[in-house]
């Protein structure tokens, strides 16, 4: 039976008359729930509390050895994310892992739903979307799958935390004017003159950022007509490429501008190497980008996805069929890419402001609003 304790209730699990395992709640009832759960445990898996000392550290060795061999290599990959090792091809550094050191430090028995849900909150900050950090908790939570099974605790803490959510505030579409993508790019160039060239292709072209980490030498092409080959997609903690979202590659045309930026990230490389890599070298990272260009303020307020708006946008503008902007950007439904419609108006729309804004346009007769010989009909019909 739970005990008080001070403005607390504890709760306890005893093994053979001998308290093994305590932990404190607001509620008595929250603390009978825990000790039903934890003897459940016991019954059940023959789970021993004190084997819930060993770290998670120590214990993601021993899980990633076990899943070798069990699993396929994109899975296993993945997983491995959680533990990142000295020159691990995915290039991240000690202060870029997936699990950081207070977490990683932590006894499997004492994660709790809270320290998922810190460490899931920490991801979103580095700039993970949403999506990538969904996919880290899969993997975290197989880990915890196994810890239950092995007897090392009693609940896996991940099923109790609530998934993460997206808790930037941004609209559906923020695409940025031409003045505004000038200023962008000219502040990202004082960052990074690299980092600058990238904006100005995601702006001009239209592909997602994970294609943009996976797109290789070869895809650049410059006869008949320069032009990019779409034709793998890698989004931020998979390890491996696959297909773009639509589940075909596509071909985007690049305007004389842009062609120039693609041969600087060409140089020197081979057809088989990454096109667009960070300075230095290397595959591209969204929290390396956002922090090293200092995007949360250069960036006006909009997102890396915004410059995919920002070229599709243009394209439109500019007189681009909306069947031709949905090949662009790999679009399975003209109806997705009608939203851009919703935004910017139709051509009839764009046409008849033009005529409004437009200063040689002729003056209708008379000086005052509803004069009956102004030439204007106010009445209906």
């Amino acid at each position: 039976m739970p005990a008080r304790r001070g403005d607390k209730w504890e709760g306890r699990l005893k093994i053979g008359g001998q308290v093994v395992a305590t932990r404190r709640f607001e509620t008595k009832r929250a603390a009978s729930d825990w000790e039903r759960r934890q003897r459940g445990a016991f019954d059940e898996h023959g789970y021993d509390p004190s084997r819930g000392k060993a770290t998670v550290e120590a214990l993601l060795v021993v899980w990633l050895e076990q899943r070798t061999g069990r699993v396929s290599t994109t899975t296993l990959n993945t997983d491995r994310y959680l533990l990142p090792t000295p020159g691990q091809r995915s290039g991240r550094t000690g202060t870029e892992t997936i699990l950081p050191t207070w977490f990683r430090k932590l006894h499997v028995g004492k994660v709790t739903p809270a320290a998922i849900s810190a460490w899931q909150d920490g991801l979103l900050a580095r700039g993970l979307a949403p999506t990538s950090v969904k996919r880290h908790r899969e993997s975290l939570s197989s880990f915890f799958a196994w810890c239950v099974s092995e007897g090392y605790v009693a609940a896996n803490p991940v099923k109790a935390a609530t998934p993460p959510k997206d808790r930037r505030v941004r609209e559906d579409m923020r695409p940025l004017p031409a003045h505004e993508l000038e200023a962008v790019v000219r502040d990202v160039a004082e960052a990074s003159e690299v980092y600058a060239g990238l904006v100005l292709v995601l702006a001009r072209t239209g592909i997602r950022w994970g294609e943009a980490r996976a797109i290789l030498v070869r895809d650049f092409v410059e006869v008949p007509i320069p032009a990019l080959h779409v034709v793998r997609n890698q989004p931020e903690g998979v390890a491996a490429a696959t297909t773009p979202k639509s589940g075909r590659g596509r071909r985007v045309p690049l305007p004389d501008a842009l062609v120039p930026v693609l041969q600087g990230f060409a140089a020197g490389k081979g057809p088989d190497d990454l096109l667009l890599t960070r300075p230095g070298g290397g595959q591209l990272h969204r929290s390396t980008f956002i922090r090293q260009t200092g995007w949360d303020q250069v960036g006006r307020g909009r997102t890396l996805h915004d410059l995919r708006h920002t070229a599709a946008c243009e394209w439109i503008l500019r007189g681009v069929p909306l069947t031709t902007v949905q090949a662009w950007l790999g679009h399975g439904s003209i109806e997705v890419t009608a939203r851009y419609l919703h935004h910017l108006g139709d051509s009839a729309d764009r046409a008849a402001l033009q005529l409004l804004n437009d200063s040689t346009a002729p003056s209708p007769r008379g000086t005052g609003a509803g004069r009956g010989d102004s030439g204007v009909i106010l009445g209906g019909a």
